[in-house]
């Protein structure tokens, strides 16, 4: 058991995973929210100027850290359809800098890429169906050969070219439609965009259904933070029909299409954030619990021991010092396996839990040796629990392993006059020693600092069964 005032002992829940609960929740309030909006979609608002550049400039955020970081995932794992996610993050990125700088007071009123009012809109439309696209790409069944881990000694280089290829692709397609602009049929005409419905509807939303049937389909046996690409899709699939049902800029419809674009472009790194932190949340608990008792193991009992000792001689209250050892547990293991000596181990970690309080560290800091530490507890009381402990022990009975089981355990109580922690850490191993020497199934105590100045054996006074 841990102490749940020390943070860097607390053992942290990890939630398990959830394969569909979270993604259909997000994606039925999406649609849900979609279908509410359609109806008032042209409701006419005030122009925002704000709007944009403030839009623009978190979704770039919400690129970049998806890049980096399903790039880093890349390069970790080799999967190549890891390193495709990160390329069309990479391409939105291109596309939508090519599409502020078309937008009217999206980086400037008077926008760099003005040679036409039709190259926002055709670069809008490029932005919402190819970054769906890559996205439900990097899910198609591609032949096993494709899938498999890329070389660690290439994944870098590997890395670097594909995200160097993306934008470079990206900011081709910008030039492409900047140049023609002029040439292009007129998308928009002052604030309506009934002619952009009209012409692209057609092509994109066909393309962005398939791209999220395709992601629907390759993330299914996934529990990762990939899953949440066809959520993505989803989105950028709303976007374009509010935004093709408002029928004009700055109207209720294009206003909230224009909010989803940034759910799409965050949707996945949330989910790898929250991803990382439970695996940061992993890696802290097992440094500091035994996975097979559940209990504290030896790093995280001297963490505890070094803030109870503290907080012991600050208040001037005992601490209670148990060390535990299973007798003979080596027979155990050479006469019935080691799976046999996993269930005795098992099932100590549960009588040491039963034992203690609630603010009681109960530890596993060796193979068959176990800690206690009692805040608050005198002498008197920590030799209560250690013949609790030592009694229940003896009464256990763990399938496939006949015979009773005994333990020894030594007590002592930290003292003002201890130069340190760990000399009462010592004086319970050394009162532990002379439990085993004097027989065995018994609790010794040693009060003083020196472990010869006093010994109290209150173990059974027959003798134990050698086992």
């Amino acid at each position: 058991m841990s102490v749940p005032a020390l943070a860097d002992v607390e053992r942290l829940p990890i939630a398990r995973p959830s394969r569909f609960s979270r993604t259909m929740m997000v994606s039925a309030v999406t649609v849900l929210v979609t279908a509410a909006i359609v109806p008032v979609s042209t409701h006419q608002l005030p122009a925002t100027i704000s709007f944009m550049p403030a839009l623009l400039a978190v979704v770039a955020a919400f690129d970049i850290l998806s890049v980096l970081l399903l790039a880093g995932d890349f390069r970790d794992r080799g999967d190549v359809r890891l390193l495709v996610m990160s390329c069309a993050y990479a391409w939105s990125l291109a596309v939508m800098a090519g599409y502020g700088l078309a937008f009217p007071g999206g980086v400037m009123l008077d926008p760099v890429l003005g040679t036409s009012p039709s190259v926002a809109p055709y670069l809008y439309v490029a932005w919402h169906t190819g970054f769906p696209l890559l996205l439900g790409a990097a899910w198609l069944p591609w032949p096993v050969r494709w899938t498999r881990a890329t070389s660690p000694q290439w994944r870098r280089q590997v890395s670097l070219i594909a995200v160097a290829t993306a934008v470079a692709l990206g900011a081709a397609l910008v030039a492409v439609v900047a140049y023609f602009g002029p040439d292009l049929p007129v998308l928009i005409v002052g604030l309506d965009t009934s002619r952009m419905t009209t012409l692209t509807a057609p092509v994109a939303v066909p393309l962005v259904v398939v791209a999220l049937m395709l992601a629907v389909r390759g993330t299914r046996e996934f529990y990762g933070p990939e899953r949440w690409a066809s959520v993505a899709i989803l989105v950028c699939l709303c976007d374009l029909v509010l935004t093709y049902t408002a029928s004009s800029r700055f109207s209720l419809g294009w206003y909230v299409g224009r909010t989803m674009t940034v759910i799409a472009a965050g949707v996945v790194l949330m989910a790898m954030l929250v991803a990382f932190r439970r695996i940061k949340a992993r890696a802290e608990q097992d440094a500091v619990e035994d996975a097979l008792t559940g209990l504290l193991n030896r790093r995280g009992a001297m963490a505890a021991l070094e803030v109870l000792g503290v907080r012991a001689r600050r208040a001037d209250q005992p601490l209670g010092v148990v060390s535990c050892d299973l007798d003979l547990f080596k027979t155990v293991n050479d006469r019935y396996g080691h799976e046999a000596g996993d269930a005795v181990l098992a099932a100590v970690g549960r009588v040491l839990r039963d034992s203690v309080r609630a603010g009681d560290v109960a530890a596993r800091v060796g193979g068959e040796e176990f800690l206690l530490l009692l805040p608050d507890t005198d002498v008197e009381g920590s030799r209560t629990v250690a013949e609790k402990v030592r009694e229940a022990v003896s009464r256990l009975e763990v399938v496939g392993v006949p015979g009773p089981l005994t333990a020894s355990l030594g007590v002592t109580v930290l003292s003002q006059h201890d130069a340190d922690d760990s000399a009462a850490l010592r004086r319970a191993d050394q009162a532990l020693y002379e439990a085993k020497h004097a027989g065995r199934d018994r609790v010794v105590v040693l009060l003083d600092p020196e472990p010869t100045a006093s010994s109290q054996d209150v173990g059974l006074t027959k003798s134990s069964p050698q086992r």
